[in-house]
């Protein structure tokens, strides 16, 4: 088991979780400006930046787009309920497939909860709902069709103590 992996709280100190927090803030943020305000050096910042990367902890950097300034800017969520035989197959068509940007399984009364963007609803319904209907044992799908983005947010770091 990784050092940061499971009991992570027990192992991160408040410097850590403060280099976190500004980095799901703004991944673009120099290691002087974050060494300069958690008053900290910036090469400490590298280290630890380091350490939270080969530990798992970082899984990468990127950036956020705003889907309103593309033509694929509908985006959808799914619910999908799936016979336990399919289940592989349908999660990994939907970990495949180019528009889905979020994935996740679930507990009651879903098995998968989906996020995707797709230019129009009949993209949606060709793209993805109807190649979905093709597995047996997909038992329901339901989309929410979203109309305007009111927040989103990669990551928040919060201590649970």
């Amino acid at each position: 088991m990784n050092y940061y992996q499971k009991g992570i709280e027990n192992h991160m100190d408040d410097i850590d979780h403060a280099i976190l927090s500004e980095l799901a803030r703004d991944g673009r943020i120099s290691m002087a400006e974050l060494g300069k305000q958690l008053d900290i050096a910036p090469s400490t910042v590298f280290k630890r930046i380091e350490k939270l990367k080969t530990s798992g902890v970082i899984e990468g950097f990127t950036i956020s787009i705003n889907p309103d300034y593309f033509a694929e800017s509908l985006i959808s969520f799914l619910t999908i309920t799936v016979s336990p035989d399919d289940k592989e197959d349908v999660a990994s068509f939907l970990a495949n497939h180019d528009c889905v940007l979020e994935l996740y399984e679930t507990l009651e009364p879903s098995d998968f909860m989906v996020k995707v963007v797709v230019s129009s609803i009949t993209n949606l319904k060709n793209d993805i709902l109807i190649p979905l209907s093709r597995y047996a044992g997909v038992k329901e799908i339901k989309p929410f069709i979203t109309v305007k983005r009111i927040k989103e947010q990669n990551w928040s770091v919060r201590r649970y103590d």
